[in-house]
């Protein structure tokens, strides 16, 4: 059951990094200033997900 949470985690993980790639290279094309301002918070976001769940993933690897 661990193994599944884990392997979970870790694609979640991934998707964040997929979608806060796929922001990061359409942030340029924003030419309005309140697009790109919720781009960037939408960044930050799959950022903070992407380590989020990157780190629960490793935290249940490593300490139990």
């Amino acid at each position: 059951m661990m193994v599944y949470i884990m392997s979970f985690c870790y694609i979640l993980s991934v998707v964040f990094l997929c979608l806060a790639a796929a922001t990061f290279f359409s942030l340029h094309k924003a030419k309005m200033y309140p697009p790109k301002r919720i781009l960037q918070q939408r960044l930050l976001l799959y950022i903070f997900a992407a380590v989020f769940s990157f780190l629960l993933a490793w935290s249940l690897q490593h300490f139990l």
